[in-house]
């Protein structure tokens, strides 16, 4: 009898062990699925990491530096509209009638102390011309800095401007917002001396 009672435990046992378990769920999907937020002081990923399965594009983690130290998944159920660790804005800024091509300031508003900005693209709607040498090719100045908190832009062909029979022109300018908290800002000045060619004295990302 004492035999017949420990194999029924025990198969009662592999039998648990084997169970999905819902919190917050009456339909978990894996062994254990919560519906909600958890609380751990350490997670323990299973080598090899777990296939997608088949309706699933993507799932990763993200887990912010100190002092946040803040795990996100995303996945195709949950990508914040904003802000997301990776955000794409756009400005179309229509120049002043006298200058044309000229935007010496624009504030964007974006919080230079959480975010870091990158100009990915740029466009501006009408033909530049130059009115000495015709073999001088228009390049554009186009860049963002930090000042003052906010993010700034600025955009200009230099030395060139439109026809002034043409309308002012509009600056499309396309930028990519990364969140500080996943994304790291490396500066490094270099100067080549009396030289064409260098390189930097040790890696600054490896």
């Amino acid at each position: 009898m004492i035999k017949i009672i420990s194999t029924l435990i025990l198969m009662g046992a592999a039998v648990f062990s084997y169970a999905q378990v819902g919190i917050n769920t009456p339909t978990p999907e894996k062994e254990l699925t919560v519906n909600g937020t958890m609380k751990t002081k350490g997670i323990v990923f299973k080598k090899p990491m777990e296939k997608l399965g088949a309706s699933e594009n993507y799932t990763f983690i993200i887990k912010s530096p100190a002092p946040e130290n803040k795990i996100t998944a995303y996945n195709d159920t949950f990508v914040p509209n904003s802000p997301a660790p990776i955000n794409i804005v756009q400005f179309k800024i229509t120049c002043d009638p006298s200058d044309k091509d000229w935007v010496n300031q624009f504030d964007t508003k974006i919080n230079s102390n959480k975010f870091l900005v990158v100009i990915s693209s740029f466009g501006f709607t009408q033909p530049i011309r130059t009115y000495s040498a015709d073999w001088l090719t228009p390049v554009p100045q186009i860049f963002a800095y930090s000042s003052g908190g906010t993010w700034k832009l600025k955009a200009d062909y230099q030395g060139f401007s439109p026809d002034s029979a043409l309308p002012t022109g509009v600056w499309t300018l396309n930028l990519l917002v990364y969140d500080r908290s996943y994304a790291k800002e490396v500066n490094s000045t270099q100067d080549l001396k009396s030289g064409t060619t260098g390189a930097a004295a040790t890696p600054l990302i490896q």
